[in-house]
């Protein structure tokens, strides 16, 4: 490499960690300190994940026997998450491992609130358990012009660009696997149709917040990612480095809040951005070509409408889940998570990426080792279409057994009807107001993966490059947000 050529790569290198640094330095400091439950959960996309976009086909589009024209790869992937303890304390109330349903109010769920009512002399108690897991299974699919050597002789100006679309088809798979325990009396509710926990959870007059007890799946195309880079230093087969913008483009339906981890597959949030792709050669000795390899990008996510459940400001962790009534009729409750479900528009913020990789190449075989990085911003705004309805406040357990409703606007979820943990009886009629925006927010989220694969090149006719590949990977969640999870995969690729 000349000394114009390795003052080039130094400065590439030096903005390149200074960008990283900048950015990761921004974001990492910002986020608010979030509620103790959340009743929404975003996974991360398939499309932006660097993983099944460069490994292994980073390094085929740079270091072919040709490095222009277009090129084609599927990866047929599946994922499987792993933190089911750490994502159920995501959801539970206060962060909590279980959900304690006591009708006397020594759990932290009141089974009145639930409509769990045992036979008189009895008390409902029982214990449920949730595990959440997600399965995702699908393919990826990127294709991508680079003109190189097409615009070399019509417009030099050109012959550096390169365009790639890529997106995946995928089955998302949802369980939380949850069960109940029954203690205590082992008696079941008198209600018809919420006799158990499980019952009450699933209320079919419950319109969203659902607990399902069986695994829920979605079809769809994640959302659409768009890069237009150009390489500023390009030497084909050694090293290269350049600058892109992405995009995205949206392609799921709203969040519609019917069930708690509803499976989603893509977003209602358009994104642009940059980024940085460029790779070193380290050594070459006989056979043998190890190179270093990164990729980093930035995307802002813009604004978006969704339906998103919340608690409310001063009831705490699942007041979601109270009883409500109206000023006009204090006897008669309604179910509150039907009030406090609510459109809205989001604004979820940023998403900051870094994938590094060491790649070996030894004659028609490939071998590869890889980082990446991942990180969410907290989402930035929230802005309600709907309010919590005029006049309704929270129904009066007390008061309702005393046959003097009134409201009980200081309640919590863990409350009873009698001591000692009593649901607090508001002398005159008090209304509630105002949502705890914390409590259905994304909040921010970010994860370390690391992955190995192996592929095969060659090439038919000594014309058309090809690639078959195999790799693994696990991905280490750093905080409740964010999901652990293994996958595995295999890409082919195709170049014309």
């Amino acid at each position: 490499m000349t000394k114009k050529s390795q003052w080039v790569f130094m400065t590439a290198r030096a903005s390149y960690l200074s960008l990283y640094s900048s950015i990761l330095l921004s974001f990492l400091g910002c986020d608010s300190i979030h509620a103790h439950s959340s009743s929404f959960f975003m996974p991360r996309s398939v499309t932006h994940s660097s993983l099944y976009e460069l490994s292994l086909t980073n390094y085929n589009e740079y270091h072919t026997c040709a490095c222009d024209g277009f090129s084609f790869n599927i990866t047929p992937f599946y994922i499987q998450s792993t933190n089911q303890s750490q994502l159920a304390r995501y959801f539970l109330p206060n962060g909590d491992s279980s959900l304690n349903l006591q009708e006397d109010g020594t759990g932290n769920i009141g089974s009145l609130w639930l409509n769990l009512i045992a036979p008189p002399g009895l008390s409902y108690s029982s214990t449920i358990k949730i595990a959440p897991q997600r399965k995702v299974a699908g393919s990826y699919f990127n294709f991508r012009f680079d003109g190189t050597d097409v615009f070399e002789d019509s417009n030099p100006y050109l012959q550096n660009l390169w365009l790639s679309v890529t997106f995946a088809v995928m089955e998302a798979r949802h369980n939380l696997h949850i069960t109940e325990k029954l203690t205590g009396d082992m008696t079941f509710g008198t209600i018809p149709g919420v006799s158990t926990g499980l019952e009450a959870f699933n209320n079919p007059e419950w319109k969203y917040g659902k607990l399902s007890t069986r695994s829920l799946s979605k079809w769809g195309i994640d959302d659409i990612q768009i890069k237009l880079g150009d390489n500023w230093f390009f030497d084909c087969g050694n090293s290269h480095f350049g600058a892109y913008l992405v995009g995205t483009i949206p392609t799921g339906n709203k969040p519609k809040a019917h069930n708690l981890f509803e499976p989603l597959i893509g977003t209602k949030h358009a994104a642009c951005g940059v980024g940085i792709n460029g790779d070193w050669q380290l050594s070459q000795c006989d056979a043998i070509t190890i190179n270093f390899m990164t990729d980093m990008k930035y995307r802002h996510l813009f604004s978006g409408r969704e339906r998103r459940s919340f608690d409310l400001k001063v009831n705490g962790d699942w007041s979601r889940y109270l009883l409500l009534v109206n000023g006009d009729a204090t006897s008669m409750s309604m179910f509150g998570i039907n009030s406090m479900t609510v459109p809205v528009k989001v604004t979820p913020g940023s998403q900051v990426e870094a994938w590094f990789a060491l790649h070996a190449e030894w004659n028609k075989w490939n071998f590869e080792a890889g980082y990446n990085f991942w990180y969410r911003s907290q989402d930035q705004n929230i802005h309600y279409l709907e309010q919590f309805p005029p006049n309704t406040g929270i129904y009066d357990l007390a008061g309702i057994v005393a046959f003097d409703p009134t409201s009980a606007s200081q309640a919590n979820i863990s409350e009873s009807a009698i001591p000692p943990n009593q649901a607090p009886h508001d002398a005159t009629f008090t209304p509630s107001y105002g949502f705890d925006e914390a409590s259905g927010i994304q909040s921010s989220a970010f994860s370390n993966t690391i992955y190995l694969a192996m592929s095969f090149n060659d090439s038919i006719c000594d014309q058309f490059p090809f690639m078959c590949g195999l790799g693994g990977s696990y991905e280490f969640a750093q905080n409740k947000s964010a999901l652990s999870q293994w996958s595995l995969w295999q890409t082919i690729s195709f170049r014309f």
